[in-house]
């Protein structure tokens, strides 16, 4: 578990699936995502047991999102992609709508970023998105990550039939200011 001045990081739960499900149905949400928005109530409760069995594997950790003063699974972040032969992994995240704009997600990822340079012991931490995603970029440079690439067309999403670009992010355990 983490805490940060308004937020609780805790494991995944399935009763977290409810919530999730609401959240990854949300077209807003998965907009950038590459994949369509869920529309099966039980893939929420699969993400929960692929998130559990990833950290208990050693391959990914991932925290839900909770407010400190109570309150229900409002997203989630953690290292998805572990790469321990060179001590990077990469960040991935999801907020509820109604939580954008408050500075949330910002506050997560600078404990979740220190937690990797720290514990983790990473040398340092990568973020793809879809270059049209400005408000993930404007958290990642809150945070100190610089965009380091630029990928053209590298994915492919069959859902739209389409290729997109991917802008890679970066920060190095040597740049991290953590937060006073």
């Amino acid at each position: 578990m983490l805490e940060t001045a308004r937020f609780r990081l805790r494991a995944f739960q399935e009763d977290d699936a409810p919530a999730i499900f609401r959240i990854l149905s949300d077209q807003r949400v998965t907009r950038y995502f590459g994949s369509p928005p869920m529309s099966d109530p039980a893939a929420a409760s699969r993400r929960v047991q692929r998130t559990q069995a990833a950290f208990a594997a050693h391959e990914g950790i991932r925290w839900a999102i909770v407010p400190r003063e109570g309150g229900a699974f409002i997203g989630s972040c953690g290292f998805w992609r572990l790469i321990p032969e060179h001590h990077r992994a990469e960040i991935g995240y999801e907020l509820a709508p109604e939580w954008w704009g408050q500075g949330v997600m910002t506050e997560v990822l600078r404990a979740v970023v220190a937690y990797g340079f720290s514990t983790m012991r990473l040398h340092s931490a990568e973020a793809q998105i879809h270059p049209d995603n400005t408000g993930s970029r404007r958290v990642l440079e809150k945070v100190g990550f610089m965009q380091e690439g630029y990928f053209r067309q590298s994915y492919y999403e069959p859902h739209n039939s389409e290729f997109t670009d991917a802008a890679v992010f970066s920060l190095l355990a040597s740049e991290w200011q953590p937060p006073e």
